[in-house]
């Protein structure tokens, strides 16, 4: 590999023993597992109350009384319901002004069904066979499949082993889960195969290292 002396390089495809997506209590509330803002500020924020609008981020468990605000039009935040991994409730940002949803107002939405590897250590799904599952994500990542096409990737998203995955800025993350429901995260900005990480190789990823 080469030496860059603007920041560090890393090996980062160690997959680690996990059983899944892990929630809070409140069956009310709803967990962020997926976002992209264009802005550093962050377009896609929440709050409860008069509170101060805060940036929403990926693993965040908002409360029942919380309401959501979206203010990009490009911009897009994906929530499941605490304890229910297996729907997804996906918001776009408006063509003009801001949209404002509570997290009720949400939760009556139309969600997209999605599913996980039911597998353990020793014992892989067989439907998940040479793929990996996205249980959470930070930022725009883009799947390339082996006949040319590509789309955004989103929560639940299956990819298979002969695609590739391009997370376009730094320090933005994929999460993904192998069929024995083991968990690795990647950091971007890097390109790789879903192929390598199957086969536990070294990825590397460029660390924003604050001086």
């Amino acid at each position: 590999m080469r030496n860059h002396s603007a920041g560090a390089f890393l090996a980062f495809a160690l997959l680690i023993a996990g059983t899944g997506p892990a929630f809070a209590a409140d069956p009310a509330g709803l967990k962020c597992v997926g976002v992209y803002s264009e802005t550093s500020a962050g377009s896609v924020s929440w709050r409860t109350g008069s509170a101060a609008w805060t940036a929403v981020k990926v693993g965040d468990v908002l409360p029942a009384a919380a309401e959501v605000r979206i203010n990009v039009d490009r911009d897009w935040v994906e929530f499941v319901q605490t304890g229910k991994p297996d729907a997804v409730y996906e918001i776009a940002g408006p063509e003009s002004g801001e949209k404002i949803l509570k997290t009720a107002d949400i939760l009556k939405l139309k969600p997209r069904a999605v599913a996980f590897p039911k597998g353990a250590a020793g014992k892989p799904d067989a439907k998940y066979k040479d793929r990996l599952t996205v249980v959470e994500y930070l930022g725009r990542q883009i799947y390339m499949t082996a006949d040319g096409d590509s789309r955004d990737i989103k929560y639940g998203d299956v990819l298979d082993v002969k695609g590739k995955v391009k997370i376009i800025a730094i320090n933005n993350t994929i999460t993904l889960m192998n069929a024995e429901g083991a968990i690795v995260k990647v950091i971007g900005p890097l390109t790789f195969t879903i192929a390598d990480v199957l086969a536990n190789k070294n990825l590397y990823k460029f660390l924003n290292v604050q001086k």
